[in-house]
């Protein structure tokens, strides 16, 4: 077999064996999800940040206008994220515990 014309510089095989890592993850499905906290954690060089985005990356072309729609859409009315427990919820909360609680004990009267 000759030899390649262009030998591989170093750069280069750094970015093929990038590309591999990330394609086996990709196919064992080991990679956090595109833009979400995990994801977001990883560094650049970390071969599960490509796999998450070669995942999405597949989504998008699959689903493109489904995917857009629905970003479109978070984007114009997010979903609160958080939700924070007011003294009112919890007392609520702890009002129907104790009420689940009084029935469990009468029925097991």
């Amino acid at each position: 077999m000759p030899a390649p014309e262009h030998p591989e510089t170093e750069d280069q095989a750094v970015l093929r064996d990038y590309w591999a890592a990330a394609k086996k993850r990709y196919k064992r499905g080991d990679y956090a999800d595109y833009g979400s906290p995990d994801w977001c954690a990883l560094p650049l060089e970390h071969p599960c940040k490509l796999a998450g985005i070669v995942a999405f990356a597949e989504m998008w072309r699959k689903y493109g206008n489904e995917i857009a729609d629905d970003l479109n859409r978070q984007l114009r009315a997010p979903q609160e994220l958080v939700h924070y427990a007011t003294t009112e919820s919890c007392e609520t909360a702890w009002r129907q515990l104790l009420a689940k609680q009084e029935r469990i004990r009468k029925e097991a009267a």
